[in-house]
């Protein structure tokens, strides 16, 4: 069951609705992450999370930890890694947070949903989880990363860990020369102008992310690179899965992830931006171009 970390308000259900997509009512106007919360971008959701987690190695996380007491899962989105780390590890007590209600009513007792906007003062113990986790393209949504590191770095546990599961959206190939005016790449640039515009940073510099993880006071810092693959010419069987897992993301998430940016910030009309998101669709689509994401 999802809750407010304060009093609950029937308003987070009174949601937002923009050209036939939902958006979360909790913080409106102060937080206006860029992505819908229906059930099509809870799907994208959980595709992103099944390619992230075999394009990462088919972990759940990567901290050196066997049997963590408190884990901590920063935007769990519909919930899916809390619940399956919640099962792995029946001993965890997990506690999933989120901008929007959507998270599951069935889910192992020992996963908590809470509603609240992480930017925000933390109200758990500090010194008190021995696993934070913060979520793919999240930092989007993140306008002051240092603050976010140091309250990351205050409610870890002695010997805990904080660790960032990202990737870019600097489109990248090793067998394609991409040119200047790929649709993929005009569309991230883009979006990422717009989410500027909304006080946030869609472009993860992963060395930034290491020196302020250092200056907050987290030791042992360290970077594990990986591809995002997108579509299925990786000839690895679990990398070819997850770049079809990948491509579905894109294909059937690129309206979500695009028409609050384009028509709120960028003031695209919608025929305009429904336009380019096809254009996309169809490079994206481009079999011999051997496309990935660096994360």
């Amino acid at each position: 069951m999802s809750v407010l970390t304060g009093s609950v308000h029937s308003s987070i259900y009174d949601y937002r609705f923009e050209h036939g997509r939902r958006f979360h009512a909790y913080k409106s106007g102060e937080n206006d992450y860029f992505t819908p919360n229906d059930e099509p971008e809870q799907f994208r959701l959980d595709m992103q999370h099944r390619c992230m987690f075999l394009a990462s190695g088919s972990k759940l996380f990567h901290a050196p930890l066997e049997a963590p007491i408190r884990v901590l899962d920063l935007g769990t989105g519909t919930g899916i890694w809390a619940i399956e780390v919640a099962e792995e590890y029946q001993q965890t007590e997990v506690i999933g947070v989120d901008l929007s209600p959507i998270q599951p009513d069935w889910a192992p007792s020992n996963v908590k949903f809470q509603i609240d906007d992480v930017e925000d003062e933390w109200t758990w113990p500090e010194n008190n989880f021995d696993l934070i986790y913060s979520r793919t393209m999240l930092v989007g949504g993140i306008k002051d990363y240092r603050k976010y590191f140091e309250q990351a770095f205050r409610h870890c546990a002695p010997d805990g860990y904080f660790e960032c599961l990202e990737m870019t959206t600097d489109l990248r190939s090793d067998h394609y020369t991409i040119p200047e005016d790929n649709s993929i790449i005009r569309w991230t640039t883009l979006l990422k102008q717009g989410i500027r515009l909304m006080g946030s940073n869609l472009n993860v510099d992963f060395n930034r992310m290491t020196e302020l993880m250092r200056e907050v006071g987290f030791v042992d810092v360290t970077v594990k690179p990986f591809k995002v693959p997108i579509g299925t010419w990786p000839a690895n069987p679990v990398l070819k899965q997850a770049g079809s897992v990948q491509l579905v993301a894109m294909l059937e998430g690129m309206e979500g992830l695009s028409l609050a940016v384009f028509t709120r910030c960028l003031g695209w009309s919608i025929e305009d931006t429904n336009q380019l998101i096809e254009q996309t669709k169809q490079e994206f689509t481009r079999k011999k171009a051997c496309y990935y994401w660096p994360g």
